[in-house]
C-alpha cells in the first residue's frame, strides 16, 4: 500500500468532500470516494476503508439526529436489507446482473428528475406508500450492495418519497446507513478484508472525515427544503449516471 504524503493529501481531500455531502444530505459518501478511492487502492482496500468512516459518521451524528429519524417507515428497509444483502453476496455477477444494474440507473435518474419538477407546495407533505414497497426497496439495496457496492439509491427513492421533511429524512437516512454499514463492516471482518493496514490508514484520513463531517452537518442547517431535495435530486442523478456507465 502507497502511503506516500500525495496519497495522504488527495486521499483526504476525497474522504473530507465525500463526508461533507454525507453530513449535508444523508447520503452520497459512496458515490464519491469509492470510484476516487479506486484510482488510488485495490477495491478490496477502498471498500472497507470507506465503511469504516461510514460507521464513524453514524458514531458522530446518531445522537444528534436520532430523535427524529422515523423508525415506523424504516423498519421494512431494515428487513428487506438484511435479507437482500445475503442475496446479493451469492450472486455471481453475470449479463442479466448488469442488465439490471442500468435498469436501476434509469430508474434512478427518472426518479430523481421527477424530484426536481416536483411542485413547491407538495415539499412539505408525506406520502401514504405501502410498507411492501419499503420491503421491496431495502430488498434491492441490500442484493445491489452486495453485488455492487451500492446499496444507496433504492433506499433515497423510497424515503423521499415517504418523508418530506428535510431533517426526517436526512436523521432517517443516517440511522439506516448506521446499520447497513455496521453489518457490512462485521461482514469484512470476518472475511478477513478488514486489516491492520486499513485501520491504520483510516487514522491518518480521521482528521479530514470529522472536518467534512462538522461542516456538513452545519450547512445542512443553512439550506431550505427546496434546496435541499434539488441537492439530494442531483446527487441521485450522478448515482445513475455512474450505474449506468460502471
Amino acid at each position: 500500500m502507497d502511503t506516500s504524503v500525495d496519497v495522504i493529501i488527495v486521499g483526504s481531500l476525497i474522504i473530507f468532500v465525500a463526508f461533507f455531502i454525507r453530513s449535508l444530505t444523508g447520503f452520497g459518501s459512496a458515490l464519491v470516494s469509492i470510484p476516487l478511492l479506486a484510482l488510488l487502492f485495490d477495491l478490496k482496500f477502498a471498500v472497507p476503508l470507506e465503511a469504516l468512516f461510514e460507521v464513524g459518521i453514524s458514531i458522530l451524528l446518531m445522537r444528534k439526529v436520532y430523535k427524529a429519524i422515523n423508525k415506523i417507515t424504516l423498519f421494512p428497509l431494515i428487513v428487506g436489507t438484511v435479507i437482500g444483502s445475503l442475496l446479493g453476496t451469492y450472486i455471481l455477477y453475470s449479463f442479466a446482473n448488469i442488465f439490471l444494474k442500468r435498469m436501476l440507473g434509469i430508474a434512478i435518474i427518472l426518479f430523481a428528475l421527477s424530484l426536481l419538477l416536483e411542485k413547491r407546495g407538495n415539499t412539505n407533505k408525506s406520502k401514504s406508500v405501502s410498507s411492501s414497497w419499503g420491503l421491496l426497496a431495502g430488498a434491492v439495496g441490500g442484493i445491489f450492495g452486495g453485488l455492487f457496492g451500492t446499496s444507496g439509491p433504492p433506499f433515497v427513492m423510497y424515503l423521499t418519497y415517504k418523508l418530506k421533511q428535510k431533517d426526517v429524512l436526512r436523521a432517517s437516512l443516517i440511522g439506516l446507513f448506521a446499520i447497513d454499514y455496521t453489518w457490512r463492516v462485521g461482514v469484512f471482518t470476518t472475511t478477513g478484508l478488514l486489516t491492520a493496514g486499513i485501520f491504520k490508514f483510516a487514522l491518518i484520513l480521521t482528521p479530514a472525515f470529522v472536518l467534512g463531517t462538522i461542516l456538513g452537518h452545519k450547512a445542512h442547517f443553512k439550506i431550505n427544503e427546496m434546496r435541499f431535495r434539488q441537492i439530494v435530486a442531483a446527487i441521485l442523478v450522478i448515482s445513475g449516471i455512474l450505474l449506468l456507465i460502471r
